[in-house]
């Protein structure tokens, strides 16, 4: 669990892994030098599995994630943001899915989207919005093409450890989509992935993150691309394709740019509308009841 400054979200992060239906795990904390009291949270739960490591310096989400795999004794990790939830039944059915698939590298699910301010839940999960390929290629050849197309693999995973070290974790020079580069990577050296047709985590949207902007997530892709193509010993296909993808990208950000600017005067009619049409009402009950018992434990 890579953290910064998030000390008002860590407290639930964590609940969530202690209310997991499988017991037998260990949490790395890597406080990547909170100014706040993100370390102090995580240090008062005093549970013997989880682990907090105080950073002297910022080095971003990367490099912390890299630190806690390094640190890390169980075969399998698996990365949590310090503002996200799992569902209890994560870290189980992430088991059940390599038991199933023994030459699978990385095991991937999908997560309900939670925005912080309206306290409400997208319809849309975390993954449906990039249109995942039906079924998912099982070739890894494949594979790199599809996700080089759009990231369509939410970023907590569960991924066996070896092969993460081998090819030497995230890119620490990427601030904003280090964990889609990292999958590009793994399925680019032949690494399998599992895909589980669930939703067992929540993604919480708030002001300030990384990802909070679209600029930032325009930003963070470009350099995914220029990545691939110019420090990746790929193909001369792959290094075009990248190149191709990059030069869209940038095309429909300025598009899209210029639209908002056009529109700006309809935007808060739109976002009403949009807000009606794509959140739920009340929460799904298994997300309900996740928020719900947080709450409690958050009073008491």
């Amino acid at each position: 669990m890579p953290a910064h400054d998030n000390a008002s979200t860590i407290g639930e992060a964590i609940q969530s892994v202690l209310r997991q239906t499988r017991s037998d795990w260990e949490l790395i904390v890597v406080d990547d030098c909170s100014m706040d009291r993100t370390a102090d949270v995580a240090e008062a739960f005093g549970d013997p599995r989880i682990k907090v490591v105080r950073e002297a310096e910022t080095r971003g989400p990367g490099a912390a994630r890299n630190r806690a795999i390094s640190l890390a004794r169980a075969p399998v990790v698996c990365p949590l943001d310090s503002d996200d939830l799992w569902l209890p039944e994560y870290l189980e059915t992430m088991g059940r899915a390599f038991a199933s698939n023994p030459t699978a590298t990385v095991a991937c699910a999908d997560a309900w989207v939670f925005d912080e301010r309206t306290r409400r839940v997208r319809k849309r999960s975390a993954v449906a919005q990039q249109k995942p390929p039906d079924p998912i290629p099982d070739d890894p050849d494949r594979l790199l093409v599809e996700l080089l197309r759009r990231n369509f693999v939410y970023y907590s995973v569960a991924a066996r450890r070896e092969p993460l070290l081998a090819l030497g974790g995230y890119d620490e020079r990427l601030w904003v989509g280090e964990d889609w580069e990292l999958w590009l990577r793994l399925a680019a050296a032949g690494h399998r992935f599992v895909f589980i047709p669930s939703l067992l985590g929540l993604h919480r949207k708030r002001p300030g993150s990384l990802t909070s902007t679209s600029t930032r997530l325009l930003a963070g892709r470009r350099e995914v691309y220029r990545v691939v193509a110019e420090d990746w010993n790929a193909s001369p296909e792959i290094r075009k394709l990248a190149l191709e993808l990059e030069r869209a990208r940038d095309l429909r950000g300025r598009r899209r740019a210029t639209a908002a600017a056009l529109l700006a005067p309809l935007t808060a009619i739109r976002r009403r509308l949009r807000h009606a049409i794509l959140w739920h009402d009340e929460p799904p009950r298994d997300v309900a009841d996740l928020l719900l018992t947080l709450s409690e434990t958050r009073q008491a």
